[in-house]
């Protein structure tokens, strides 16, 4: 159930650690690490969930773009989840997370409503 781990890494990044349903990356220049993991939800498709974090600050927009284009894809769709109030669980305040369902169709909407853009 690895099959979406990525095969080639861009320069400055290793596998530092692999499981069973997932991997750790560490981009050591730009003191990152990643973590990808993919599991059936309860919805029934296949979501990979990845995990961004800085050890003293809050990854970027271009950090976050650049994690998700290398480890999701740049043609796939990943979606940031902003839970209420009650169900944040705040474990490592500069850590950021991105889901994107491996399954055919995409079940996020098209929010575009036919455009090309957001």
């Amino acid at each position: 159930m690895t099959d979406f781990l990525p095969r080639v890494l861009p320069a400055g990044w290793r596998l530092a650690q692999r499981k069973l349903d997932g991997a750790l990356y560490l981009c050591e220049n730009r003191r990152l690490s990643v973590i990808l993991s993919a599991a059936v939800e309860l919805d029934g498709k296949k979501w990979l969930h990845v995990s961004c974090a800085h050890p003293e600050k809050l990854p970027s927009w271009e950090t976050l773009k650049t994690v998700k284009d290398i480890f999701i894809g740049r043609n796939r769709q990943a979606i940031q989840v902003l839970p209420s109030e009650k169900r944040y669980i705040n474990i490592n305040e500069y850590c950021l997370h991105l889901f994107c369902c491996l399954d055919e169709p995409d079940p996020v909407p098209d929010f575009t409503r036919g455009g090309e853009s957001l």
